[in-house]
């Protein structure tokens, strides 16, 4: 039984990571959720290519968490106090679902090197390892006015490489033929958000939910383009299907 496990495990990995040099994005693929593989990886990065591997792993572990670790790692491009990021990812569409509470969350993507931990003084001044020397725990307590987070640089390749602009556009270069398909679906929960039955309604009958597997034509779920899409960043799931900011930005950008 371990035996059959494993090498399910491995053949997981082994298409995951086919499917990644397929498309080059991660963030819309299925990605293993083993978080004590992750802490391993992290010891031994050294590079600045494995801490950015560590951290896509991260970030990409997880289907439920992933939209909210990006937008949080783009909302810290700038520095922020805890408080303030906890607050602003509890107005994620996606935190309703998300498996972790907004600290561990940010506790994550600093150990996965896309988050950098800044320690400031009352006076707003960086607290320094040099200015904790010979002080006890209770004296660095009162040192330590508010703990602040800022995007790495590990972390910004990772915004600028998954941003959902390049993500829809790798899902559209990937399956061309379904290109129109997914722009559709698109559009039609752009006009409101919709229930799952409405975009099941749109695409009835629709020959491009037909696929050949095997030498037999199979129908293919409406299900599979909502889950692209939202795992391209351009849709989320809140009550009914909604569009994102990116995606009708990226709507607006092709009618301009």
């Amino acid at each position: 039984m371990a035996e059959d496990f494993e090498r399910l495990a491995q053949l997981t990995k082994k298409l995951a990571e086919e499917r990644a040099e397929e498309i080059d994005n991660g963030m819309v693929d299925p990605a293993p959720n083993d978080v004590s593989e992750l802490s391993e990886a992290v010891e031994e990065a050294k590079t600045d290519e494995e801490k950015l591997s560590i951290l896509n792993g991260c970030v990409t572990r997880h289907p439920l968490n992933r939209e909210a670790m990006y937008k949080t790692l783009k909302y810290c491009v700038e520095e922020r106090e805890l408080h303030d990021i906890e607050e602003h990812i509890a107005t994620f569409p996606e935190f309703p679902r998300i498996t972790m509470n907004q600290y561990y969350l940010v506790k994550s993507l600093v150990e996965a090197y896309g988050l950098e931990l800044i320690e400031r003084t009352e006076e707003g001044e960086r607290v320094t390892p040099e200015m904790k020397e010979g002080k006890t725990e209770d004296e660095i307590d009162d040192l330590v006015f508010s703990l602040n987070y800022q995007t790495t640089p590990i972390g910004e390749q990772l915004v600028a490489k998954h941003s959902p602009n390049a993500r829809f556009a790798a899902l559209l270069d990937w399956e061309p033929s379904r290109r129109d398909t997914y722009i559709e679906v698109l559009e039609f929960i752009a006009q409101k958000p919709r229930p799952y039955a409405q975009v099941e309604g749109l695409l009835k009958g629709s020959p491009v939910l037909q696929t050949v597997i095997d030498g037999r034509i199979e129908t293919v779920q409406p299900s599979v383009f909502l889950d692209k899409l939202e795992r391209a960043g351009v849709l989320v799931w809140n009550k009914n299907w909604n569009i994102t900011e990116e995606g009708r930005e990226y709507l607006e950008g092709m009618k301009s």
